[in-house]
């Protein structure tokens, strides 16, 4: 049967901090997307934050006029979510988003330890001594592991960088295909894992899957990692696509985790203020949020979302031509001046990416850049079109030229010679965590489509 569509909508809500409180009493417009992704309200052009690409800008539609706001309006950060029981994963996972792991083997690790063998717990790969249980059968020595840096310890690795070589500091190992899987990097997104992989070499280092993501605590299931990155090519992501501003200029929006609470046509909150619930809006509530998880009741009749991360509006005056802005926190990780945050020093210099055909023609989410195989780059394509079956999308060699500046800045030789893995043991193991299954589907990640 062919999906019901809805139209994007504008739907009233209040929001609470936590299940059981008082709701705020302040009443929010929520922008909801349409079925196929359309966001009426919002449109995504080429920034005018210098270095940033593409933003996104406010549309003034029969329903919102940006110019003369009557509420705040909140933007949802939808995108792929993957669910982990504890930070310490969350932050293993962005640093493998960030390409900053090492492929290894599980027989290199095992001889590493002495021979010990390892075992699958969750999302990572144990020394069998750490277990109480004994029922879990050893990975075989050809299973593909990713070393990953201990997030405690990022000092203990020159400059940020991750090698074997990199001594004796905690790591951490995953069990490679299955964070493939539960990030979402399978499939038509393969490309994407491939380029990640290349870190290792030092090609395309500057390009990685981190840089559009956003993270929320849920007591009803754990730590949730939302990614919205635009190499996904997913309508739903447009909020990712908001860039922090210009250094020394305030932001227009303001980053918010709150429950959602949709507001029934005849609630007094309303009325008071000269506000109607739209026509629809139930319906697009229903097919656009989930509930916390633990919510018992019919499909599509619940009234309060999960927690969500926001963007909500901080000004009653909006233009057509002013970009909105967002501050990504005090810890992200960014080489650009914003705000009141420093620019961190660039290592060496990376050239802008420069297209031969004009993109101003480009629409939301089909964007040029290296994430885009269709809209590549002139210099430094990451990606090129000719394999074939699941192998269509090929990933590129880095200009070789900058791939020895980046070893001469980071003072790697080519000719030194690398050290055997058996000959740098980590100090401790990685915690014991289970993962969640989202939803009762196999996996921890799911993309939310309206």
């Amino acid at each position: 049967a062919k999906p019901r569509e809805t139209p994007g909508m504008l739907v009233y809500v209040v929001l609470q901090r936590e299940q059981g409180v008082a709701p705020n009493p302040t009443v929010y417009a929520l922008l909801l997307p349409s079925t196929d992704g359309e966001w009426a309200e919002l449109s995504v052009r080429p920034s005018t934050v210098e270095g940033c690409g593409w933003g996104v800008y406010p549309r003034s539609t029969a329903r919102l006029d940006w110019s003369a706001l009557c509420t705040p309006v909140l933007l949802p950060y939808l995108g792929l979510e993957t669910v982990v029981q504890d930070a310490h994963m969350l932050k293993l996972l962005l640093r493998v988003l960030q390409g900053n792991f090492v492929p290894v083997t599980a027989g290199e690790v095992s001889s590493a330890n002495g021979g010990v063998g390892y075992v699958q717990d969750g999302l990572c790969a144990l020394p069998e001594t750490a277990l109480l249980s004994r029922k879990h059968d050893r990975l075989p020595a050809e299973a593909e592991l990713l070393q990953v840096a201990h997030p405690s310890t990022a000092n203990a690795f020159r400059r940020g960088l991750q090698t074997v070589d990199a001594g004796r500091g905690e790591c951490c190992y995953l069990i490679s295909t299955d964070v493939q899987r539960v990030l979402g990097l399978v499939g038509d997104r393969a490309h994407l894992w491939e380029l990640l992989l290349l870190h290792g070499e030092h090609h395309h280092a500057d390009r990685h899957l981190a840089t559009h993501v956003a993270h929320v605590w849920r007591k009803e299931e754990g730590y949730v990692l939302i990614n919205a990155h635009p190499g996904f090519a997913e309508f739903i992501g447009v909020t990712g696509m908001v860039n922090e501003p210009a250094a020394n200029q305030k932001p227009t929006t303001k980053m918010i985790q709150a429950y959602a609470l949709l507001l029934p046509p005849d609630d007094p909150r309303l009325s008071s203020r000269g506000l109607v619930q739209p026509s629809g809006a139930t319906e697009a509530w229903a097919e656009h949020t989930l509930p916390p998880i633990g919510w018992h009741g019919p499909p599509g009749s619940h009234t309060l979302s999960e927690r969500m991360v926001l963007y909500a509006t901080t000004r009653k005056q909006y233009c057509a031509g002013a970009e909105l802005t967002v501050d990504y926190g005090v810890s992200y990780q960014r080489n650009y001046a914003s705000h009141t945050h420093k620019a961190a020093p660039q290592l060496y210099p990376i050239p802008p990416e420069e297209w031969i055909a004009p993109v101003a023609g480009a629409r939301w989410p089909q964007l040029p850049g290296w994430h885009n195989p269709d809209m590549q780059p002139s210099c430094r394509p990451a990606f090129r079109k000719g394999g074939k079956g699941a192998r269509s999308i090929l990933v590129c060699r880095d200009d070789e030229a900058l791939v020895v500046r980046r070893k001469q800045a980071l003072g790697i030789e080519d000719s030194a010679p690398r050290t055997d893995l058996r000959d740098k043991r980590p100090a401790h193991q990685a915690t014991l965590t289970a993962i969640f299954a989202k939803r009762k589907k196999a996996g921890c990640a799911y993309t939310k489509r309206p």
